[in-house]
């Protein structure tokens, strides 16, 4: 008798324990990206991650929905630089189609070349439709009504869009690495674009915990080379690298509120910049370039050129960013505190 009493009880108090456990809430949330909003609509029972509802902002800085339903596999994109994501983050067998080559300098150029391109310039709306794409990445800026159309004419054909390298709301490092954790979150591909990212940012900071040493701020001036005494000065909305002398303990020199001012070698000698930044578009002789500065006597009595203080850097990663930031970042704080990171 006591044995079947206490089979009667234990039986109890397992089917108690049975349904307290399965009333309780369940601890694991899915992360979401902080950039696009991506939340899934699946059942949290599901493992498919899609479909995935997210934000995207256009060109003139509109917050606008979009809706993945399942894993894009057919990808137009237009913009080199996105092109370069779709690459290094193994996504280029998706592409479908390429536009809009800005025909900078590119380590990836090779594997540009090899992609499907329409065009080099803005392509039509109707060789796009054509490739029938499941996905379009681009920059923001194709999004208008005379170049791509705007978004929702993408939409009313049941084409979701990632906007990138929007220069209307500011080009900043963090926007540098927002379009590549939205096309993580886009692709499900955040494992790689997130070890991308945190890797990026841990060498950064590294680099500014040692500038904070810095006893001075070395004035720098950022322009493009141009030809006969004419350069071209970039304002902090429409680069990456004013934060990057910033971040070194430098102090970027901002000498308009245009973002893109034409100047002459008499401008640069009144502004008298400690040190020089020039940015080369093309991937170039950086000793000859310099040297060609260097040696131009217009310049001579500027206080950057009389000291030799003058550093040549890639175009594209200076203004937008690329692959390639920390390494940027890395040889800028060199150039503008070499007592601090000037390896022996």
């Amino acid at each position: 008798m006591l044995k079947k009493t206490t089979s009667i009880l234990l039986a109890i108090i397992f089917c108690f324990t049975a349904l307290t456990a399965c009333s309780q809430p369940s601890t694991k949330e899915k992360g979401t990206s902080n950039q696009v909003s991506a939340n899934q609509t699946s059942p949290p029972q599901q493992t498919s991650y899609y479909p995935i509802n997210y934000t995207i902002y256009d060109d003139k800085g509109n917050e606008v929905q979009q809706t993945i339903h399942e894993e894009p596999k057919r990808v137009v994109v237009i913009g080199q630089g996105l092109a370069e994501l779709m690459i290094h983050f193994g996504e280029k067998e998706k592409v479908v189609g390429l536009a809009y080559l800005d025909k900078s300098y590119s380590k990836y150029e090779e594997q540009v070349r090899q992609l499907p391109l329409l065009t080099d310039t803005w392509p039509s709306k109707e060789s796009v439709i054509a490739l029938k794409p499941d996905l379009i990445v681009a920059m923001s800026s194709a999004f208008t009504d005379e170049r791509l159309g705007d978004i929702s004419f993408w939409n009313q054909r049941g084409i979701p869009v990632l906007p990138g390298i929007n220069y209307t709301m500011g080009r900043t490092i963090e926007s540098f690495f927002e379009d590549i954790n939205n096309l993580g979150a886009v692709l499900n591909i955040k494992d790689k674009t997130d070890a991308f990212v945190e890797d990026q940012k841990a060498r950064i900071k590294v680099i500014q915990d040692k500038a904070s040493q810095a006893t001075d701020k070395p004035r720098v001036l950022l322009f493009a080379g141009g030809q006969n005494d004419t350069y071209y000065y970039y304002g902090p909305t429409l680069c990456v690298i004013d934060e990057i002398v910033e971040g070194v303990s430098g102090e970027y020199i901002k000498m308009s509120k245009d973002t893109y001012v034409e100047m002459s070698a008499e401008s640069i000698l009144s502004i008298n910049p400690d040190k020089i930044i020039v940015t080369e578009f093309q991937k170039s002789d950086s000793d000859a370039a310099e040297h060609l500065l260097l040696e131009n006597s217009s310049l001579k009595n500027v206080t950057a050129i009389k000291t030799a203080n003058v550093m040549v850097v890639d175009y594209t990663n200076a203004v937008r960013g690329s692959l390639d930031l920390a390494d940027l970042y890395e040889d800028v704080a060199e150039f503008v505190h070499p007592e601090l990171f000037k390896e022996e």
